[in-house]
């Protein structure tokens, strides 16, 4: 390799070096914007939901540039079982069954292979990025009282906020199925590696039928 090739070839891996945060919360961006507006019917999220998924959170770390284009490429559509929306906190998701790093690259992910809206406890869980408005990192700016609505296009499920709390991420049994009808939406607390995770807990208030 020549002296010049050599010197452009090192220009170019430092340019996508410095570029690469910008590109990659670029990618997420439209990842979850193109997952939350695509055409499924109510029909279709049904069927989604009975397939099978992985809940091995062992795996999940803070993707990488590559990481996230590998994710990307590997992303499957039919992982989407519904939406969520916080309207004052600007978030509006796919939600997608299954905590994978694919998976969270796009939306909200569920965390416990037997939950179902509406039912007991309802966990989500979402990547806190740099870019602060990205998935789940309004999160941080989440208050008391704020609305939460999920829905399997069959029926609205609206959610009001009661409890915002920090734990560690040992603490696993935020996700634990109870006996009340809550919704519990997990991030982590920074948008690096963190062994905390902010909590937000929201108790279930009204469901509408779609007609």
């Amino acid at each position: 390799m020549g002296r010049k090739t050599l010197i452009a070839v090192l220009v170019a891996a430092g340019l996508l070096l410095i570029a690469s945060p910008f590109l990659k919360e670029t990618l997420i961006g439209f990842l979850s914007a193109k997952y939350n507006s695509a055409r499924l019917t109510a029909t279709q999220m049904e069927k989604n939901s009975h397939r099978g998924a992985s809940y091995d959170f062992s795996k999940i770390q803070p993707p990488s540039f590559f990481e996230t284009i590998k994710a990307g490429a590997n992303f499957d559509a039919k992982a989407v079982v519904g939406r969520i929306q916080v309207r004052r906190l600007g978030i509006n998701l796919p939600i997608l069954k299954g905590t994978t790093s694919a998976n969270l690259l796009a939306g909200a992910t569920t965390m416990r292979p037997d939950q179902k809206m509406g039912q007991g406890n309802y966990p989500l869980a979402g990547h806190h990025m740099r870019r602060e408005q990205l998935l789940f990192g309004p999160l941080m700016q989440a208050r008391i009282g704020d609305e939460i609505l999920i829905t399997n296009l069959k029926k609205d499920y609206i959610y009001c906020v009661v409890r915002i709390k920090v734990v560690r991420e040992t603490e696993g049994d935020v996700i634990d199925q109870t006996n009340d009808n809550r919704i519990t939406l997990v991030t982590c607390d920074k948008p690096t590696r963190t062994p905390k995770r902010q909590i937000v807990i929201g108790k279930l208030v009204q469901v509408n039928a779609h007609r």
